[in-house]
Order: C-alpha cells, then structure tokens, then sequence
C-alpha cells in the first residue's frame, strides 16, 4: 500500500510527526539516557521495556518485540491499514493528503464516499429517532423480549425503519443530499419506469454496520413478524463490500488481541457484548470470506467460531474453518449443546457458562474428527473402515510428526485397530497423491524447482533467511562504507521478499548517491511485520568491531542456505523412480559440488 503514496510524500508525514510526542499521547514515556521507557501498549507489562529512540524514530518493546517507526505505531495501536494510518499523521500534522485509488489521484470518487458515510451517519441517526418514538411500541417490544438494554441499544446504533414508503428518503432530501447520492447509498430503491424512489427498509429493526474506524457504511434490517426475508442487508456501495467487514468489529478490536468469537449474526454478537464478552463479531450475512479471514487473522491470535449447533450451522463452520486454516489462522469450534445459539445459551445458562464452553472448545482436528465420528457408526467393522477411509484425508494434512503421532494413537484406541494399519493407510493416500500429481504435472529432466509440500522446518528456514537479509540491511545502513566492500559478492537478485528486495534497492540508490539513508526511511518500505524485524535488529545490533567481517559473515550464510536447500532438492529427487542413470549421475555430480561448497563455506565461519 505504501507504494499507492510517493515516497516524499510519506517522508514528509513521517518527519512532521515526531515518534516521541505522537507515542506520549498513547503511552507515559519518562526519559532514561538519550531514550525514553514506557510500559508497552500492545501486552501487560509491570516493567518498562518499551523504548523510544528520538534520534533513530523508532520504537521497539524488548518485552514483545513490536517495533517500527511512528507510522507503524499508529497502525497497531488504532488498528488501521497504511493508508488510514498516513492519512490520521498528516492530519495531525495539517499536511493535505490526496484520496489515491489504484494509485490515482480521484477527487470526485472521495468526495462521494464522503457524502455516503454521511447519508448513512443522518440515515442512522433518523433510524434512532424512530425507535425513540413512544407511537413505535413495537419495536421497543421486540428489544425487551430479547433482553436488549437501553445501553446495549445507544451502543450499537440500534434504531427502527417504520412501516412506510418513503419516509427516509424525504428526511435525507430534507436535509439538502441529492438524489443521485441517496440512490447511490442503497438506502433507497429507485424504479427506472416509474421515476419512482422509496425506502428499501420499512418495518425492521435496523442496525448500523461500522467500520473499523466506526463510521457508519451500511445498514441490516430484521423484520418483526414471520415476513421473509428475515434479515435484509445494504447492497454493496462505494463504502461497503460486505465481503471485506465484519460486523462489531470496530467494538471488538481494543479486546481481541489474545483471541476473538466470530458468532452467525447480529443479535449474537449484541447479546455477547451485552454480557461483558466483547471480542465477538460476526461474518455480514454471507459466508466468510477470505478477506474477512485474513481481517480476523490481523486483529487476533486465536479465532473462536461460535456457529448454530444445526446442520447449516456445522457447515458454515467445516467451511470456515478450512478457509481460516488455509490461510494460517489458529482456529478452535465452540460447540453449544441443545441447538441453541449463543445468544439463547446465555439467556438460559449465564455468561459464566458460556466462558466455560469457551475455554472447552476444540480444535480443528478435534472437531473435523469428532464430527466424523458422530456421522459414522463405528460400532461394526465396515463403519470404523469408512471412517478412517475419511479419517486418513484429515490426518495426513497434518505436517508435525508428533502431532501426527499422537493422534493416530487416540485413534488407534479407539477403535481397536493398530497404529501401524493407520499408518499404511496416511501413506498409502501419500502416494495416490504424489501419482495423481505426476499425471498432471509433465516431467522436468531439467531439475528445476519441484513444488515439494513445505514443511513447518522449512518455513521456519525461509523466516531466518529474510532474518539474515535484514541483518545485512542493517549493516550496510549502520555504517554505509560496508556496501561499497560487499556489493560485488551479494547476489542482489536472491530474495525471498520482493519487500526487502525494495528496501535494499532504495539503500543502495542513497548510499552510492551518498544522499546519506534514515532507519525511518527504510521502515516505510516494510510491512508492519518487515518493519518489527527490522527494527528489532536495529536496535539490539551493537556496531561491529568490524563491520565488514560481520556482513560477509552474513553473506555467508545466505548462500550456505541456498546450498543447503538445493542439497535437499537433489535428495529429494533421486527418490523420483523414473529417472534415467545419465539423470542419477548428473544429479551426483552437482551434489557432490554441492557438499564441497558447504565445507568451504562452513570453514569461514
């Protein structure tokens, strides 16, 4: 995102908001040195291990790890994306900032979602009014048998859209907005034969959708009667793309960092809250999506689904949850007996139950196989072979060993059937798979790279190796001359992030402009996680007696890691059965080359 701003501009923001005064509004920082401590915002501390550095503008929490420079600060304590961070510095700064979408200056398209977020903020406001109406008794009625507190109510924006055809839409003409934009906030329907606009909510309980920011994007309504359907949301507008929000979110995110409840719906998460449990959202009437996946991921470190106990709310948990652990998510299933929903659990059992059946949830392998199992009669000997048929899909998508293990001995257990057979058959699936894969990907005598399963060992490898790229970084930032020492034994095309191949591209271009390079500049060019590493480095990495000899031993490293994964590559190709002895003796060849590297390498070190 940070490209979609030209650099100078960012730079400017940057430098007109000092880290330390923005940092003293969030946090009581007392000076120690040349630095100054404060107890960390982002975990509970009893002892000041958060420092501000005024000459570098950076900060970094020695208890957490969380670092950066102030426009990262800002975008973990006010949860914002780069753009919105940018945009809350250069406010405070007085620096005006374009509206840029796709990286284009659009005037027209921000002065429009300014007058939607608008038209929803009036449009909420008049819901209100209509629900604090003494003749409206009937919505009133419906919130006091939920249980709905007048609070709870304020807090959510809970309001009433009466009965009638186009009483909304007079109000909002009333207060001056035209019609193209009134059309254009999905609040009304305009029917093109008959010139016709009226409201597309009447008779339901209407409750605002928020953004993160808590403005006002969109609207649900719920019906008070047997009329379907029962829940009506906004269409998607130029401010809200129900696949990319989640409801309450703006609520839940000062209390979601540890973990977070995504619940079915609005009436689930309100009674959540309502009841003290405030990191609950929930998906905008639709499944959940990958970007709300990935939304839910950046705000939390655990995801709890609290789904309907029927057949259409096991689903939409099966389908969540794979998406979720797709895309990294540590993701457990609440599981509320008697087919109530949350909102009913607590009514009828309390909220310190409800915590209980929280702390009690599984995780995605317990409940994939626990599922299973209660689909499945494992009673006779031809339902525990159906079951494990399934069972060995779920398992062997596990990538732990031991994690593996253990579960392949509950099972064994359980069902009376030996770990072995269990076993045979995970790698048994192993092979139909790599078979089924080699139909359909043609043969590469060349050896170039096979896409092989990653391990967690490997990802691990890929994390240290961005880990020595950055320290190399820092060198050269450090002490700027170590570059001009370096430059021609760095391979500068071998990244594995093309986000610290910019990095390093924009620290070359100063150092041999001798423009002179900031730690501040270089932290624009990372993402929030980048920037944390980096400055982690920065700030724990004393300069070295020798400077150089630190970078080459870095160098070193970075291509003993390469040599090391290609030696595993080769490995793992000589087990192929279709090669041909010209290929194993190829293969030996630069193995053989390989493993002399590495002694040689090793030896410098």
């Amino acid at each position: 995102m940070a490209n979609l701003f030209p650099d100078d501009l960012i730079e400017e923001i940057r430098v007109s908001n000092d880290i330390v005064d923005v940092i003293s509004e969030y946090v009581k920082l007392e000076k120690k040195g040349k630095n100054f401590f404060g107890k960390c915002p982002f975990h509970n501390e009893k002892t000041a291990s958060f420092s501000v550095e005024p000459v570098k503008q950076i900060f970094h929490c020695f208890g957490c790890g969380k670092g950066g420079n102030v426009i990262h600060f800002i975008m973990s304590i006010e949860n914002l994306e780069f753009p919105d961070a940018l945009r809350l510095l250069a406010d405070r700064a007085k620096i005006q900032i374009p509206d840029i979408t796709e990286g284009v200056r659009n005037d027209e398209k921000a002065g429009l979602k300014r007058e939607l977020l608008d038209i929803n903020l009036e449009a909420a406001r008049f819901f209100r009014d209509n629900l604090n109406n003494e003749k409206n008794t009937l919505p009133n009625s419906y919130l006091m048998s939920r249980k709905i507190q007048k609070q709870t109510i304020a807090k959510f924006g809970i309001g009433y859209a009466e009965d009638r055809f186009d009483t909304l839409y007079k109000h909002l003409k009333s207060k001056g907005f035209s019609d193209s934009s009134i059309i254009k906030s999905g609040l009304v329907i305009y029917k093109e034969e008959s010139g016709k606009i009226y409201d597309r909510f009447r008779g339901r309980i209407m409750f605002p959708i928020f953004d993160i920011r808590g403005n006002v994007i969109a609207f649900g309504g719920r019906v008070l009667d047997s009329s379907q359907p029962k829940y009506m949301n906004s269409p998607e507008t130029e401010v809200y793309q129900k696949g990319k929000h989640l409801y309450a979110l703006n609520f839940a995110k000062s209390a979601c960092s540890k973990q977070l409840i995504l619940s079915e719906g609005y009436m689930d998460v309100i009674s959540l809250h309502q009841s003290g449990i405030i990191n609950s959202v929930a998906p905008l009437g639709t499944a959940l999506t990958e970007n709300q996946g990935r939304l839910l991921k950046k705000y939390t470190e655990e995801i709890v689904l609290s789904f309907d106990s029927d057949s259409a709310g096991q689903a939409a948990a099966f389908r969540s949850l794979d998406l979720l652990n797709e895309i990294g998510c540590n993701v457990r299933v609440l599981t509320i007996p008697s087919g109530k929903d949350p909102d009913e659990f607590i009514k009828a059992h309390g909220v310190t139950e409800f915590k209980r059946l929280v702390d009690r949830s599984k995780g995605l392998l317990d409940f994939k196989l626990g599922s299973l199992k209660n689909d499945i009669d494992t009673s006779t000997n031809e339902g525990k072979v159906r079951f494990l048929d399934k069972a060995v899909l779920i398992l062997d998508k596990i990538d732990n060993n031991v994690e593996k293990e253990l579960y392949v001995k509950k099972l064994s257990e359980e069902l009376g059937v030996s770990t072995q057979s269990i076993l045979s058959e995970i790698a048994k699936q192993q092979r139909d798979t790599d078979t089924n894969f080699r139909k359909q990907v043609p043969s590469n005598n060349n050896f170039s790279r096979n896409p092989i399963r990653k391990s967690t060992v490997v990802k691990n490898q890929e994390e240290w190796l961005v880990r020595l790229q950055l320290m190399l970084l820092a060198t050269i930032c450090i002490d700027n001359s170590v570059y001009f020492s370096i430059k021609d034994v760095v391979d500068w095309d071998r990244f594995e992030s093309d986000e610290v191949k910019n990095a390093f591209d924009f620290a070359v271009e100063r150092i041999e402009s001798k423009a002179g390079i900031l730690t501040g500049e270089i932290l624009n060019k990372l993402s929030p996680g980048m920037a944390e590493s980096f400055a982690n480095i920065v700030q724990s990495q004393s300069i070295f007696e020798d400077n150089k000899k630190a970078a080459l031993d870095i160098i070193r490293k970075i291509d003993l890691f390469s040599l090391e994964e290609r030696k595993n590559e080769i490995i793992e190709l000589k087990k192929r059965s279709d090669l041909t002895e010209g290929d194993v003796e190829l293969l030996n060849r630069e193995l053989s080359s390989i493993v002399s590297n590495i002694a040689i390498k090793k030896k410098g070190l």
